[in-house]
């Protein structure tokens, strides 16, 4: 059996570091919606980190309606899936970011061709 190595980054598709306005819409039982304004730290194809402070805003596996700034000319609608929350410290015990993991949900065209362009440029 192979040896599995601690913190290797099992991901696929490759991620760019960029600063991008994602705006989250979560359903609430009273049937109205919370809006939430994040900024990422990176992107890939698969999905996108975002930076938060409290990791208590949203639960593994939470779904959520999300849209993405595409430089200011419009944002783009899709589907996500929360699959990661990370706490980063500093050698001193700091801490240094915090946020999620995102993953796309069934991106559709459109939204897949402003990834790529995002990615590639």
């Amino acid at each position: 059996m192979a040896e599995k190595k601690p913190g290797k980054d099992k991901r696929k598709a490759q991620r760019k570091p960029m600063l991008v306005t994602t705006v989250l819409r979560r359903a609430r039982p009273d049937g109205g919606y919370e809006i939430m304004e994040f900024r990422s730290r990176d992107m890939s194809e698969g999905g996108v980190f975002i930076c938060a402070e409290d990791l208590g805003v949203f639960d593994l596996g939470e779904e959520l309606e999300i849209l993405v700034d595409d430089a200011g000319a419009r944002y783009y609608e899709g589907k996500a899936r929360v699959v990661r929350s990370s706490r980063v410290f500093t050698g001193e015990a700091q801490p240094l970011e915090s946020g999620f993991g995102l993953m796309f949900l069934s991106p559709d065209p459109e939204f897949t061709e402003m990834l790529s362009r995002k990615l590639k440029g």
